[in-house]
């Protein structure tokens, strides 16, 4: 079969197959052996005479049966497994319309010949029954087995972690006002909803282990978490606005393939603006925009639109959009004939050709005002005068102001430039004047430790190193974003008093944005033997507790520079 025979770059299916339409698993977890053994009924809109394709990772099929007369059905799995793709499953149908697979997932042990019945009848097991009556893509199923809490934040939101008492409050305590940007959705401009009805029913949180390498996952009904979001301040409610947001933007509504994969983060991230506007404020939903640098220009898009019509005529095509293409997936070409026909003289107004398919910002690009980001910035210029900033101007700072401001310090800077009365290694606070226990200590921290880590103009050792942390206590960060800052410059600086440290971080975390920094810093650049050893042996040790893409990463880093 040619290439052009298939309708998406990233799979195996066909264009001459049919869709499925349900699946019907019956899993069977095996925890002594690591070995997932299951069942699926896989169901096809229409009959279909000729060959199936499925794409398979990491199973070994056991056999697969007619759905009805559960005679055994050929079956063949290729022999390459494609980095992308993995393996092609090829169940050829003879006018059918479902058959039965038996697999074993995650093998880690070499069970070929189980017997199912018996596993699924065993004394002492435990049964879940779970059904998902709304349409979903592949990539959006997902299930975690465990030893789960929870605890109610909501009258449709829960949050579930490991059932450790603290583990579980503190999870509660950070996504308490989660049912509000819910409520506050659904009723803006009083009884006008903005995106429409929630479709999911649920919307619970689960909290994962570790080494869950992302921030969030937007899986329908319960997103997945970091625990790194959980820093006891509430700030990672912003995660779940971006996740919620996907309710409707990709997950009500799908890019085809992930060549349109646009449409998915684009409108999710319009979206999440927009909530954030109604429960935090039209200044600090302005800050968003300039968070997401990746989705910068796609943002500028529906900003250059809105601009064209107006905001009400923008929400009633968002709701008209969502309505007509919900549980269904879509491409761009699909998505600007919609545009066309529901704003007539759109394509005369604005270039829709260079937005979607040039580079860089069109000239008629739309950039959202915020004083927030204004005085951010303003504050990073002053940086050269050798001024930091002052305790009041911070007090309201979370981690996406800290994350700004440090985005946007100048690039260069000459010693001669910096006051070095504002980096002190010892005495009070030049801010405040009080101890190193002072409120500010924070502010000063991340401006240290950015600029050091970014410019490298300065040659701080070990003693320095240690100096700051006796100030600061930034080793002892809750907070992964100054930890893991503070960790590099110690590496940076081989203060190997850290050591310990580092190699305690990279086997406790396994979020990729922690991940990359810190070997990357073990193992770049001459002269860092010991370094790279370390970095080696700690990556051996934890590499069963790293995700595989996650591993992959570290394995880039490793492949780039040992």
């Amino acid at each position: 079969m040619s290439v052009v025979d298939f309708v998406d770059p990233h799979s195996y299916a066909s264009a001459f197959q049919p869709l499925v339409s349900h699946i019907s698993f019956s899993l069977y977890l095996d925890f002594p052996t690591s070995t997932i053994h299951g069942a699926a009924l896989v169901t096809v809109s229409d009959e279909h005479n000729g060959p199936f394709f499925l794409d398979t990772r990491s199973l070994t099929i056991h056999q697969v049966l007619n759905a009805q007369t559960l005679a055994s059905h050929p079956w063949s799995l290729s022999p390459t497994v494609d980095p992308i793709k993995g393996q092609r499953l090829d169940v050829p149908l003879n006018n059918e319309r479902a058959f039965l697979i038996f697999a074993i997932l995650f093998t880690r042990s070499n069970l070929f010949n189980f017997d199912f019945e018996s596993l699924w009848c065993a004394e002492g097991r435990v049964v879940e029954v779970f059904e998902m009556n709304q349409p979903i893509p592949p990539y959006l199923f997902a299930f975690a087995v465990g030893e789960l809490g929870f605890r109610e934040v909501g009258p449709r939101t829960r949050v579930y972690a490991e059932s450790v008492p603290a583990v579980l409050d503190a999870a509660a305590l950070e996504f308490a006002g989660t049912e509000e940007m819910i409520r506050q959705v659904m009723i803006i401009k009083q009884a006008e909803k903005l995106f429409g009805d929630y479709e999911w029913e649920r919307f619970d949180l689960l909290v994962l282990p570790p080494s869950f390498p992302y921030g969030g996952m937007e899986n329908p009904r319960m997103v997945f978490l970091t625990p790194t979001v959980i820093k006891g301040d509430a700030s990672g409610a912003q995660v779940v606005a971006h996740e919620l947001a996907h309710s409707w933007t990709g997950n009500l509504i799908t890019n085809q393939t992930n060549e349109h994969f646009w449409l998915n983060e684009g409108f999710t991230t319009y979206a999440e603006r927009r909530i954030v506007e109604v429960v935090q404020g039209e200044d600090k939903a302005a800050l968003k925009y300039w968070d997401w640098c990746h989705m910068r220009r796609v943002s500028n898009f529906y900003g250059a639109l809105k601009r064209e019509i107006g905001r009400p005529a923008f929400d009633e095509f968002l709701k008209k959009y969502i309505t007509t293409f919900k549980f269904k997936s879509i491409d761009t070409q699909t998505f600007l004939k919609f545009l066309v026909e529901n704003v007539p003289g759109i394509e005369k107004q604005i270039d829709l050709e260079l937005w979607t398919e040039g580079t860089g910002i069109p000239p008629d690009g739309y950039e959202p005002v915020s004083s927030i980001y204004t005085k951010i910035v303003s504050l990073a210029n002053e940086f050269k005068l050798g001024k930091i900033p002052r305790e009041d101007e911070v007090a309201d700072w979370k981690g996406q102001e800290w994350e700004l401001y440090l985005g946007n310090l100048p690039k260069s800077v000459e010693a001669s430039q910096i006051n070095p009365r504002l980096w002190p290694v010892g005495g009070d606070c030049v801010t405040c004047m009080n101890s190193f226990h002072c409120a500010c200590r924070d502010n000063f921290l991340v401006d240290f430790l950015n600029v050091k880590n970014a410019l490298g103009k300065f040659q701080w050792g070990a003693k320095e190193v240690l100096a700051l942390d006796e100030r600061y206590r930034l080793s002892e960060s809750k907070d992964y974003e100054v930890k893991v800052a503070f960790l590099q410059l110690a590496i940076l600086s081989k203060c190997r008093d850290y050591y310990g440290e580092v190699e305690k971080t990279l086997k406790e975390v396994g979020r990729m944005k922690y991940l990359r920094p810190l070997y990357t810093a073990l193992v770049q650049g001459a002269g860092k033997e010991e370094e790279k050893i370390l970095a080696k042996r700690v990556f051996n040790e934890a590499h069963d507790c790293y995700h595989p893409i996650a591993q992959g990463v570290v394995e880039s880093i490793f492949a780039k520079h040992l």
